[in-house]
């Protein structure tokens, strides 16, 4: 492998997500005051990595094509679901989880409220800076690794993603049809009524069941599926002549995949603000928060699983 090759792919890569991030995602939204177009953009710019690493990647066809296919098709997938929610690409309001990121900053961090074009500013250029290098390691180091051969952490890891991502697609299709039921409903039922929870806790809303954010807990486990997947080829790569130190720092930067997509997920634009929000609007909201997991679908030793009314405000509050 040629670690040039693979510096100049970066910076082009780079080139093309700003490209995209400037005119479409950071100057509408320093314009209008608005955070949601780069639910539209960030996404958009998986799709431009996927194809990327699958048009110039010069790694094993093989290897190729199922990372640079994997992250073009997860693109492409909340792409178009974007596209479909957004357009005409104007709201009147944010999205809850943006107005939440203000709320924190100016009243509950206590920041001044003329400083939040900044923050704003600096969130938008973190998703962009994601899709340049944290979500570009894996993209990178398969796409361009020529051994000839897929080995069995990488076959597991891009099964996960795939069962991730089915399952991901599941859930989206249970909320789609909780919200089809709802609208059925006398508006003050629907009002109240939270899926995952009684009377919509049924199998048509199992995933729900078993925490309360399963589409955000596949996200997350997809990538971790991909990181995985690159490692072999992290472990074979030269690294430019930098030894076992360069090994080290991109095995520290495919951590950093799963560890950056949980904090987003779970605190950032995820569960955090959607739960400030349901507590909020839905009194039935408290009973599932204390009867069902937060993220894991599954029990962990030594986990909070956040099963309290008011997660996570309750925690920092008290601290």
């Amino acid at each position: 492998m040629s670690f040039a090759t693979e510096r100049s792919w970066l910076l082009a890569n780079a080139m093309c997500q700003m490209g995209l991030f400037l005119p479409f995602v950071i100057l509408p939204s320093l314009v209008t005051g608005q955070m949601y177009y780069v639910d539209f953009g960030w996404p958009s710019g998986l799709v431009l990595l996927g194809a990327q690493g699958l048009l110039h990647g010069e790694g094993f066809w093989l290897r190729r094509w199922l990372m640079g296919g994997a992250v073009l098709l997860h693109g492409t997938r909340m792409a178009f679901g974007a596209f479909v929610l957004f357009w005409p690409f104007w709201r009147a309001d944010d999205l809850p989880r943006y107005r939440y990121a203000k709320l924190r900053f100016v009243e509950m961090e206590g920041q001044p409220g003329q400083l939040w074009p900044f923050k704003m500013l600096h969130d938008l250029l973190q998703q962009a800076c994601a899709n340049m290098v944290i979500l570009a390691c894996p993209v990178v180091l398969s796409c361009f690794d020529v051994y000839p051969q897929l080995g069995g952490l990488e076959a597991a890891g891009f099964i996960i993603w795939f069962a991730a991502w089915l399952f991901e697609s599941a859930a989206d299709s249970q909320k789609l049809y909780f919200s089809r039921q709802t609208r059925l409903l006398p508006p003050k039922e629907a009002a109240t009524a939270v899926i995952g929870h009684p009377p919509f806790d049924g199998p048509a809303y199992r995933l729900w069941t078993l925490c309360r954010h399963p589409n955000y807990f596949c996200e997350w486990l997809a990538w971790s599926g991909l990181a995985l997947a690159a490692i072999p080829s992290a472990l074979r790569h030269d690294m430019g002549g930098g030894g076992l130190v360069a090994t080290a720092g991109v095995l520290a930067m495919l951590y950093c995949v799963p560890r950056f997509l949980y904090d987003c997920l779970n605190y950032w634009t995820g569960a955090e603000p959607a739960e400030f929000f349901s507590t909020r609007k839905r009194a039935a909201y408290a009973d599932y928060q204390k009867a069902v997991r937060v993220f894991w679908p599954f029990e962990l030793p030594f986990v909070d699983h956040g099963r309290r009314a008011g997660w996570p405000r309750m925690l920092k509050e008290s601290d």
